[in-house]
């Protein structure tokens, strides 16, 4: 081994401490190329939440201002990464530390705020309405209540519709009764009379009122099919409306389904009884076939007798024709005739009043705007083309379940189905609304979509009067001095006698036409700026049934304006109530078809259908080693 001369160094160390530095150096390099690119992530990520955020910032202020809802408008979401690119560039150029290259930005496909079956501009409500102006904490179990309510008197005022039709049909078959028995009065008269001129000689009158006879005779099977007609009519009326209270009767309180409990049963009692008339009315028709011929057979002998006279001649002065002897023969055939009294006598009717209370019952569902609008305020005529609706180019048809879950009543949403109702009366119209829009009646529109004004209000006017002839009814039902009125009428109008069940149905027959014409009022009180309360008591009552049944419709004019007074819920309280029964993607939709309406009155172009309420953005470069990836996503 050579040894180290003197004055020689050993580099062994520096070597070492070279190797040591070497590594120390590429180790911070790398530490700090780790740390540079960590923080060009984190960068990236700030870079791209705070550029969305950005892009968000530019929702339509219209539609904010206007209806409190964030809405980013856009033409495609290409465009959306084009408006986004300014802003990244600025803070990378601002930041040249974190080398970002090849970078690429890319906005997936956005949520639009027509999307999920409205649920995300439900949310969007519900955001705004318990943070931003709504601090009323509703009960739930006060809503449920209140639903369960308007549920209620809607299925309690279907069936009694329901029954109203019957009544209706039950009096047109009392109607073919009494033609049948005043056809047989007819017949009987004119027996008599021809009876009575045979009697006295006068053939040729009896010819005449012989053939009255017979085409009499010949109306009865028409009247019998008229009769079997209507009766089958009826028993359908009956089936059905029976059928329909069955599916309804876990909608009704215990109380209010005996109520009409124990009238259909008036109805079963009816057409149970029906049956043995039935078999009269028929028998009706074998009697008049035997009568007939009877009839014939005395006109042909009449004429044969008649022609004997007019053709006799007297063999000697003294002879003499025994007429009256001539005549008797036709009189022992007419002695024949079986007098047919089954329906005879029934009693006075008033039929004047039974044709105005059947008119009456026909109003339901019925254009009614000419009676219940205020004089002097003319009904909006206008139109809109719903063509570009998202009602019509958004929602399935298979209406899919909002964002609060209520589809038929899950309580625990039902605060945030009250506040939806709440929003739609703060920021859309009604028809007492002062403020003028392209649509008149909103919140009309949101009940029933149609595009016509006239139209949107005539079915909010007929809902309305649906509940509240509900309602009424239940006040008349229990009402034992208004229900003794409505028997005498009932008795009135059918007669002293007939099926004993018959009083009972007219009655409830006519206790319907009667809650139909307080109804009628009640909404004429409404669209006056009036109150109605929702059950009624009887000092509040307006129209009475004397009144009803001799004016008819008359009598809303003679009652006149109904006034702004009064206690209970006005015309934007019955909106809300009706809201209840109104499915939520429907209505949410329909207010956002008011909002694309409204909007583009200052710009035409504007569509729901073009808003987005959330975006997802991927922002993709490279550092200066490895490649980098960032994802954000906001909504509002």
């Amino acid at each position: 081994m050579r040894k180290n001369l003197m004055g020689e160094a050993d580099a062994s160390i520096t070597v070492f401490l070279s190797l040591i530095l070497t590594c120390i150096c590429a180790l911070m390099g790398g530490l700090f190329e780790s740390v540079r690119t960590a923080g060009s992530g984190w960068y990236m990520q700030m870079a791209l939440d705070s550029s969305l955020d950005s892009l968000m910032s530019k929702y339509h202020r219209d539609v904010w201002e206007q209806y409190r809802i964030f809405a980013l408008e856009f033409d495609e979401s290409g465009g959306l990464a084009a408006e986004m690119e300014p802003y990244l560039d600025s803070y990378f150029r601002d930041a040249p530390f974190y080398l970002v290259t090849d970078r690429n930005l890319t906005v997936s496909s956005p949520v639009l705020i027509t999307d999920g079956g409205g649920r995300w501009f439900e949310k969007e409500i519900l955001d705004y309405m318990k943070k931003g102006i709504w601090n009323v904490e509703y009960d739930a179990g006060i809503l449920k209540e209140t639903m369960d309510g308007v549920k209620e008197a809607e299925s309690f005022g279907a069936i009694a519709e329901q029954y109203q039709e019957c009544g209706r049909q039950l009096l047109k078959l009392e109607e073919s009764i009494e033609n049948i028995g005043e056809s047989l009065e007819r017949q009987k008269n004119y027996m008599e009379a021809g009876n009575r001129q045979l009697s006295n000689g006068n053939g040729t009158g009896f010819i005449k009122t012989a053939e009255k006879l017979k085409k009499e005779l010949e109306r009865i099977p028409l009247l019998v099919r008229e009769y079997e007609e209507k009766a089958e009519e009826l028993s359908r009326e009956i089936r059905m409306a029976e059928s329909g209270a069955a599916k309804k009767q876990g909608d009704l309180k215990s109380p209010n389904w005996e109520l009409l409990s124990e009238e259909m049963e008036s109805y079963r009692s009816y057409t149970d009884k029906e049956g043995s008339r039935h078999r009269e009315v028929k028998q009706t028709e074998v009697t008049a076939e035997r009568n007939k011929a009877v009839v014939e057979d005395a006109i042909r002998q009449a004429v044969e007798v008649q022609e004997y006279i007019d053709s006799w001649e007297p063999d000697d002065e003294d002879d003499e024709l025994d007429e009256k002897r001539l005549w008797r023969r036709v009189l022992s055939v007419t002695g024949k005739f079986t007098y047919d009294s089954r329906f005879a006598g029934t009693g006075k009717k008033d039929r004047k009043k039974r044709k105005v209370l059947e008119s009456l019952s026909c109003l339901a569902g019925s254009d009614l705007l000419s009676i219940v609008v205020p004089e002097g305020k003319k009904v909006s005529p206008d139109r809109i083309d719903k063509q570009q609706f998202p009602s019509v180019t958004e929602m399935s048809d298979t209406e899919m379940p909002g964002f609060t879950g209520y589809n038929g009543g899950a309580g625990n949403f039902l605060p945030e189905t009250a506040l939806l109702h709440e929003y739609a009366a703060g920021f859309y119209t009604n028809f007492l609304s002062e403020e003028e829009r392209h649509v008149k009646y909103e919140q009309e529109y949101l009940l029933s979509g149609s595009a016509s004004d006239r139209e949107n209000l005539k079915n909010t006017v007929n809902q309305i009067i649906a509940i509240r002839e509900a309602m009424n009814l239940m006040s008349l039902l229990k009402d034992p001095e208004k229900r003794r009125e409505a028997e005498l009428l009932a008795a009135a109008i059918t007669g002293a006698s007939g099926i004993a069940p018959l009083v009972s149905v007219t009655t409830f027959f006519i206790l319907t036409v009667w809650a139909l014409a307080e109804s009628v009022e009640d909404v004429k009180a409404l669209l006056e700026g009036g109150k109605v309360p929702f059950l009624k008591q009887g000092r509040e009552w307006r129209v009475s049934l004397t009144g009803l049944a001799e004016s008819g419709t008359a009598l809303f004019r003679e009652l006149g304006a109904s006034g702004n007074e009064g206690e209970g819920l006005d015309y934007q309280s019955y909106l809300k109530l009706l809201f209840w029964l109104s499915g939520l993607p429907k209505k949410e939709y329909r207010m956002m078809d008011m909002i694309q309406k409204n909007i583009r009155t200052g710009q035409p172009s504007f569509l729901m259908r073009k808003c987005a309420y959330r975006l997802e953005a991927e922002y993709k470069g490279r550092g200066t080693v490895i490649p980098i990836s960032k994802k954000a996503v906001k909504a509002y």
